[in-house]
């Protein structure tokens, strides 16, 4: 009996530590993030990207566009959420007809198996503070002045061969977490209908495809969706679990019940900053816990 009883109490306590499931439409409003929990980040600190060592301390920027103040993170059955609100203006980027074309990301690095063998660490990309264990990113692009991808990034390789080898996986929709670099990295968007583009892939489902992209384009737009508050401060991202693949047994990368860390950064060109300089804002992570629906 006490030990039945014991297993009642840890499994009751596992749901109480769980997030709870929201509900959130990506249409700009931002009225259903209201009960989602804050998280908040010093104004003032957006810092330079050329320092990439793990005790490095990065010189700070002016850069208000990627400065970030709060930001929250929240699931439903079937999707990740993440949300910003920056100091300056979210995916502003200067249009080649103005000088240089700009770029933006909104980024959030997942360690998607709790495991911190696996994975990058942040400041091999020039972000701090720096952590490890990351393994894949949602993540949207935004150049030239518009909209350019909302892709998904698998970061588990450490040099060409395991690249490659993780795009031949990836080809038959299985991506297997392990130890990864900055460097060497996968990038995709995916669709759940082929869309005829030359180099798409269609997974074995036989209906949903992937791309292999590149930052600064070509401009693709499946299944990650942004949206913007009208005076650019704030922005809500959803990224679908499938996305995310799944692993060589069948065991998808993301769905309820996993425990996930995530990090939240934005990160942009100079060319409109008032220090003129390329900087990036990363928040502390959030560990957490994908809650199944309620009974």
């Amino acid at each position: 009996m006490c030990v039945r009883v014991c297993a009642l109490f840890l499994t009751a306590a596992v749901c109480a530590m769980a997030d709870p499931i929201s509900k959130i439409t990506i249409n700009g409003k931002f009225g259903d993030w209201k009960d989602v929990p804050s998280h908040f980040d010093p104004e003032g600190d957006p810092h330079d990207t050329d320092h990439d060592q793990q005790d490095d301390t990065p010189m700070l920027v002016d850069h208000p566009d990627v400065d970030i103040l709060e930001y929250k993170f929240t699931h439903d059955k079937k999707n990740l959420y993440g949300y910003w609100r920056a100091k300056g203006i979210i995916g502003r980027t200067q249009n080649d007809s103005q000088g240089t074309a700009g770029r933006y990301y909104v980024i959030i690095t997942i360690d998607v198996d709790n495991k911190l063998k696996t994975g990058y660490w942040l400041h091999e990309g020039g972000y701090f503070p720096t952590s490890k264990g990351y393994d894949m990113n949602m993540e949207v692009e935004y150049y030239n002045g518009a909209f350019n991808t909302g892709h998904y990034l698998n970061h588990g390789c450490r040099n060409q061969e395991e690249l490659d080898q993780a795009m031949l996986e990836q080809s038959f929709g299985i991506v297997m977490p392990r130890k990864g670099s900055y460097d060497y990295y996968s990038q995709w968007v995916w669709w759940d209908e082929p869309q005829g583009n030359s180099g798409e892939i269609v997974l074995p489902d036989g209906h949903s495809t992937i791309i292999w992209v590149a930052d600064r384009g070509p401009v693709y737009q499946g299944i990650i969706e942004i949206a913007l508050s009208e005076d650019g401060h704030e922005a809500e991202m959803k990224a679908p679990f499938r996305g995310f693949m799944a692993k060589a047994n069948g065991s998808k990368i993301m769905k309820l019940g996993k425990t996930i860390r995530v990090s939240f950064s934005l990160e942009a060109s100079g060319e409109l900053a008032p220090g003129g300089q390329w900087a990036s804002d990363t928040a502390e992570p959030i560990t957490y816990t994908l809650d199944r629906p309620s009974r």
